[in-house]
């Protein structure tokens, strides 16, 4: 009995022994087939939630514009029928139009060395000067150089002895500096400066001449290169009105929240953008603090809700454009969009690659599906005299 008890007792431990080894055996296969899974697995989680955080311009867009699994009849619904305006409310005053024309030309001054000239407040002129300071030199600046009376760049009193010069003057003045200047090295002290005037900046002369040098692109005379204007400003106020004009007219049910707040963060990188190539252009250092604090808001609270709302209401623009394109049937190529970009906003074959690698191509997809809707308005609007 006892003999028949330690065999089946043995048996019993060899069962054991081997389940025990099977399991063993099991556990080291799933740990060899886990491990690598679970580092696959999170090398894609983070990669994931790191595409999901990098802004990316096109990520609710489709290659065509459209925004991703939105069929916008089911967000909007736009009554685009019987849209008309008065001619005189689009047609640019005059006034506006002689504006640009004298900042055009402003942005193409030249020195003028007209000894006839006289500078006076707001002038810029080209000078070269010297200057000393408790009887040493304290500039020296004999290469020309802009400056303009009225900046105080260097104090009042010498911009005030910088009127009524002209060009081919020399003369001195003596200036004081504030006993709190921020140059500590030259607060409260006098300095005597030895100034020559080069010339003063002038505006050219508006003539054909002028607009055949600048302006070959759009006109050959004044006259020519006036009415351009005019009608670039009658096409963007048609614009502006048409759109203002669908927005009034039409209902949005729904949002799709995703591209909404995507579109939040486009909008703030694009200002910031903005602002920092406004002070690289002035050779300024920009801001490094967050963008609501670059542009000046009382708080991130309070800029994230302009955001927000700014966001939803070109949201609501882009589901109206979106339904009239589909409406209307309408259709364009890769073509279509990369020579719009190119002639419309001042980009190449290059930067308009590079700005495609950057944002996507349905950011400039979505751009020119607008441009089309507003073209085939522009064309069935009415216009009463």
């Amino acid at each position: 009995m006892s003999d028949v008890s330690k065999s089946k007792q043995k048996r019993m431990d060899q069962q054991h022994q081997r389940s025990v080894q099977h399991r063993k055996k099991a556990a080291a296969t799933f740990w060899k087939i886990f491990i690598p899974l679970l580092i696959i697995g999170g090398i894609v989680a983070g990669v994931y939630f790191y595409q999901q955080s990098k802004l990316d311009y096109s990520r609710y867009l489709n290659a065509d514009g459209r925004i991703k699994g939105v069929k916008a009849s089911d967000y909007v619904t736009v009554n685009d029928e019987n849209i008309s305006f008065s001619k005189a409310d689009l047609l640019p005053d005059d006034a506006d139009i002689d504006s640009e024309i004298d900042s055009d030309l402003s942005s193409h001054q030249y020195v003028s060395e007209d000894a006839d000239l006289l500078s006076s407040y707001g002038d810029k002129l080209s000078i070269t000067y010297t200057s000393t300071m408790d009887g040493a030199e304290y500039i020296n600046a004999n290469d020309p150089t802009d400056y303009s009376i009225g900046s105080e760049d260097i104090a009042s009193d010498f911009d005030d002895a910088l009127e009524d010069r002209a060009p081919g003057e020399d003369f001195s003045v003596s200036v004081t500096f504030p006993e709190d200047d921020e140059d500590s090295a030259r607060a409260g002290k006098t300095a005597e400066y030895n100034v020559h005037v080069v010339g003063i900046y002038v505006d050219p002369e508006l003539d054909d001449a002028y607009i055949a040098q600048y302006h070959s692109d759009v006109a050959s005379t004044v006259d020519g290169y006036r009415q351009s204007l005019i009608d670039k400003h009658y096409d963007e106020n048609l614009s502006e009105k048409i759109e203002a004009s669908l927005s009034t007219n039409s209902v949005v049910s729904k949002y799709p929240e995703a591209y909404m707040s995507n579109l939040s963060r486009v909008i703030s990188d694009q200002r910031r953008s903005y602002m920092i190539s406004m002070y690289q252009m002035f050779g300024m250092q920009a801001p490094t603090g967050d963008t609501w604090e670059m542009m000046g808001a009382a708080s991130k609270e309070e800029y994230e809700a302009t955001l927000a709302a700014e966001a939803k209401q070109e949201t609501e623009k882009n589901l109206e454009i979106q339904y009239l394109f589909d409406k209307y049937g309408l259709s364009f190529s890769e073509a279509d969009v990369k020579n719009y970009m190119i002639s419309e906003n001042g980009m190449n074959d290059s930067s308009y690659d590079e700005a495609v690698k950057a944002n996507g191509y349905g950011f400039y997809a979505q751009q020119y599906m607008r441009k089309a809707v507003l073209d085939k308005l522009k064309s069935s609007v009415k216009i009463s005299e």
